[in-house]
């Protein structure tokens, strides 16, 4: 992402503020931009800025994980100057989703700064996501980014001001009465109960998988999912359109636990009810993996989901033997290995249930002996040791190759034991072709 340093002429305002100072020394700032440049700049510009008596403490993630451990190791930080596209073209449109979703946290103030606007318009943007203040990289001088600061920082105080306030009138209510007790010993036996519900809706879920192993003309497909709770926000699934057709897709819900896993249920339904369109003769999106996904994201969005669905679908032709895709924000990209190498399947793009301008598109391949195609859900990419997202990548390609015969040999290669639990939830789809394959199914 290139920025625009900001206006040498501009220096940052000195905020002498109206009231008294608090026993604080400081605001805590988060900058997340993957250009140390920016940085460098952000933090120079803003050093000598105070605000209430109170200079700035900056903190640096260069992408969306570092941000999210600093966040879970700093709940006081008030202002996050956050970049869009950082790892992958919406990054930071991810991170907001996490602070407000999942972490739960609406206090902190968040301004969004772009250096390629048409990747995340501001209208959309602004509709879409409970940011704070939006602004291109190229028109943010000092003056502005100051003045921006100190205006967010003066919503977080009131915010935090009228969260201090709430919570001693909770301690008030709690001295006086010791209902609290009782509602604590009915709230465990809730808790149980929850637990057992969810272990119930796991089975449930884990019904709705296809076959482990399923081959269709010459085809052999085959999965493995591991969620991170009892319950996951990954999905594959594969079947039959028709004699000469197969459709697959993995799935990435945002978030975890039964929420997520609603929405995997969701999808189900939705990709059921396209199939059986189709075989009844009616309009459908089934065999056209772009329009299908536009479907989908305008359906989350109308129904008020609340979650967003990173996924790729494709379906395979395996009389002309040809492979149609389409992907919707789906990381990391599939990768095929055929004699001609191993190599990803590119397609960038938004999740389904995000933006409401968000267009999918079409890509063909031409499939030959002998094939692997792989497919994995971003989790997969978490437990590998590298450090970087294209390190963890290159890993991931040097494990496949035409020769595996299944999935239990990328699992071990990969390292990944079922009985031990995962930062997030695993999903690994293989598909296969090969003239055994093609030979046992004639």
């Amino acid at each position: 992402m290139s920025a625009t340093p900001l206006d040498d002429e501009e220096t940052p305002l000195l905020w002498a503020d109206d009231e008294a100072s608090t026993p604080e020394l400081f605001w805590r700032v988060l900058i997340v931009d993957d250009e140390p440049g920016v940085h460098e700049v952000s933090s120079l510009v803003l050093n000598s800025l105070r605000f209430r008596d109170r200079r700035l403490s900056f903190l640096n993630a260069y992408d969306g994980a570092q941000a999210r451990r600093l966040l879970a190791e700093y709940p006081d930080i008030a202002v996050i100057l956050l970049d869009v596209v950082m790892e992958t073209d919406d990054a930071g449109l991810r991170l907001v989703r996490h602070i407000r979703e999942e972490l739960g946290n609406d206090r902190v103030r968040i301004i969004l700064r772009t250096g390629q606007a048409g990747l995340a318009p501001e209208r959309l943007v602004i509709l879409d996501y409970d940011i704070n203040d939006y602004k291109e990289k190229t028109d943010l001088t000092a003056q502005k980014l100051s003045t921006a600061v100190v205006a967010a920082l003066r919503g977080y105080l009131a915010l935090t001001e009228l969260a201090e306030l709430n919570q001693a009138l909770e301690n008030k209510v709690a001295q006086r009465t010791q209902e609290l007790l009782r509602a604590n010993a009915r709230l465990q036996q809730s808790l149980s109960a929850l637990e057992q519900g969810e272990r119930a809706g796991r089975q449930v879920q884990f019904k709705l998988l296809p076959k482990p192993a399923w081959m269709h003309a010459g085809f052999h497909f085959s999965h493995l999912l591991m969620p991170s709770e009892f319950m996951s926000g990954d999905f594959v699934d594969y079947f039959a359109i028709d004699d000469d057709q197969v459709g697959f897709y993995i799935a990435d819900v945002s978030g975890h636990g039964v929420a997520s896993a609603f929405v995997t249920v969701y999808l189900k339904r939705f990709i059921a009810t396209a199939l059986d369109s189709e075989r009844h003769g009616q309009a459908s999106p089934i065999t056209n993996p772009a329009l299908l996904l536009a479907q989908l994201n305008s359906e989350l969005l109308r129904d008020r989901i609340g979650k967003h669905i990173a996924i790729f679908y494709g379906v395979i032709d395996t009389r002309l033997h040809t492979l149609h895709y389409a992907n919707a924000g789906a990381t990391p990209f599939p990768l095929l290995a055929d004699a001609g190498g191993c190599r990803f399947l590119a397609a960038r793009s938004t999740p389904a249930g995000m933006l409401s301008g968000s267009e999918y598109h079409n890509q063909m391949l031409a499939l030959r002996q002998p094939m692997r195609l792989l497919l994995c859900s971003d989790g997969v990419l978490e437990i590998l040791p590298e450090h970087s997202t294209e390190q963890r990548c290159e890993h991931l390609r040097q494990v496949l190759n035409p020769q595996i015969e299944d999935l239990e040999q990328i699992r071990a290669q990969l390292g990944l034991k079922p009985e031990e639990p995962h930062p997030d939830d695993v999903a690994l789809l293989l598909i296969r072709w090969d003239a055994s394959s093609s030979e046992s199914s004639a």
